[in-house]
């Protein structure tokens, strides 16, 4: 005999049914969405501009020099104070700070011109806003020289110099090889003489000189009356000349 079966379980309750939410409304449309996240956007890069700005300090856009307080100093402003200059930029306020460290501190604001990338004409606009400040006097602990003190130097006269006694000339003497004869000279001979020595005799130039020579060439004087051969020469001068010549007999 089988044994006997349990009485059925009963069935289950069913579950009891999930609260809906609440129905919403229509989406927005997508344009209004888009619009305030670049909004917000734009808002979030003009704060990091603004903070980066005032890092490295802020530029005005528009510089009038009446607004100016003061003109920069080239000797002693650094990059956040050329940058406020108009026309300098990151790369020329670097220019001018290299141009400072290698060259020196700046003695007048013409000495811009030498720096790499101004030229006149941006000298020009950059004057009014920059100045060149007066350079500390270096104090020296030398002291100062003391005048040298110049012996005054005294003029002594000078002697006057004694006069050199000279000695007498001597006399002329009475003959001269190259001077006229005078009388006791040993007399010439007129056909051994040179033809210059003529002109030693009294009253003799150098034209008749020339004419005895010529009339001795053409033909040797065989005594001293042949003199009237000669052109020029007459009786008077052929006496006044009889004492100084004579033709040796051959």
């Amino acid at each position: 005999m089988s044994p006997p079966q349990p009485p059925p379980l009963p069935p289950a309750p069913a579950p009891a049914p999930l609260p809906q939410p609440p129905a919403l409304g229509p989406a927005p449309p997508l344009a209004p969405r888009v619009a305030l996240a670049v909004c917000a956007v734009a808002l979030i890069g003009l704060l990091a501009v603004r903070g980066y700005g005032n890092r490295l300090g802020a530029r005005p856009t528009e510089f009038h020099p009446a607004a100016v307080a003061r003109q920069v100093d080239l000797n002693s402003a650094d990059k956040t104070e050329l940058l406020q200059i108009p026309g300098v930029g990151p790369v020329l306020a670097d220019a001018i700070l290299t141009h400072r460290r290698g060259a020196g501190r700046f003695s007048k604001v013409d000495e811009l011109g030498a720096v790499r990338g101004i030229g006149g004409k941006t000298l020009d606009k950059l004057r009014p806003w920059v100045t060149v400040a007066d350079a500390p006097a270096v104090e020296s602990d030398e002291p100062a020289e003391r005048p040298v003190e110049v012996e005054r130097l005294e003029r002594k006269p000078v002697p006057k110099p004694q006069p050199v006694a000279t000695p007498p000339a001597a006399p002329a003497p009475t003959s001269s090889s190259s001077g006229k004869l005078q009388p006791g000279d040993p007399p010439l001979d007129l056909n051994a003489v040179d033809p210059s020595e003529f002109q030693r005799l009294p009253g003799i130039g150098p034209a008749m000189a020339q004419r005895i020579a010529a009339a001795r060439a053409e033909r040797p004087f065989a005594a001293v009356n042949d003199l009237r051969r000669v052109r020029g020469i007459g009786p008077k001068t052929l006496e006044a000349l009889r004492p100084y010549v004579t033709v040796a007999a051959k």
